[in-house]
C-alpha cells in the first residue's frame, strides 16, 4: 500500500490479554486499514496486510479481515484511538467477570447442595444460592 494512502487511513487498536507462565499480559494489537467506504473500514492485523489487501480488492472474505464502522455510538471490534480501545477492553473484562462470577456461584451452589447425596429425582431445587436469588429476575 502506498505510504501516503496509509497515512490517510488511521491504524486501529484492540487490547487483548494472554496468559503465560509469567502471568497475564495485556497486549495492544495494531490493525491496518485495507480499504474504506463512506461508513466503514476493512482492517486486518498488520502482519496480514500483504495478502489481505489483495483479498479485499478481489472481494474475498476472510476471518482475518474485519469491517468496523467509522462512526458508532456502540461497541466496535477495534478503535483508531488507543484510549477508546483500552476502555473497550475494560468493559469486556467487566462483562467477563460478571459471567465468571455467575458460573462460579452456580457451580458452588450445586456442589454444596449435593454434598452427601448419591441420587436425586429428575429435578431438585438447591438450597442456598443467595447470589443467584438476588439477581434482577424481573427482566426475564
Amino acid at each position: 500500500m502506498p505510504e501516503e494512502m496509509q497515512q490517510a487511513r488511521p491504524d486501529h487498536y484492540r487490547y487483548i490479554d494472554e496468559i503465560s507462565p509469567e502471568g497475564v499480559i495485556i497486549v495492544c494489537q495494531r490493525f491496518v486499514v485495507l480499504r474504506e467506504s463512506e461508513q466503514c473500514y476493512w482492517i486486518t492485523r498488520d502482519r496480514n496486510a500483504g495478502w489481505a489487501e489483495k483479498w479485499v480488492a478481489e472481494g474475498r472474505k476472510s476471518p482475518h479481515i474485519k469491517r468496523v464502522l467509522k462512526e458508532s455510538s456502540g461497541r466496535r471490534f477495534a478503535y483508531p484511538d488507543k484510549a477508546k480501545a483500552l476502555n473497550s477492553y475494560k468493559v469486556r473484562k467487566r462483562r467477563q467477570l460478571g459471567h465468571a462470577e455467575l458460573a462460579l456461584e452456580r457451580a458452588k451452589t450445586a456442589l454444596e447442595d449435593l454434598k452427601g447425596v448419591d441420587t436425586i429425582d429428575d429435578e431438585r431445587l438447591c438450597s442456598g444460592g443467595d447470589f443467584i436469588k438476588e439477581l434482577n429476575w424481573e427482566d426475564y
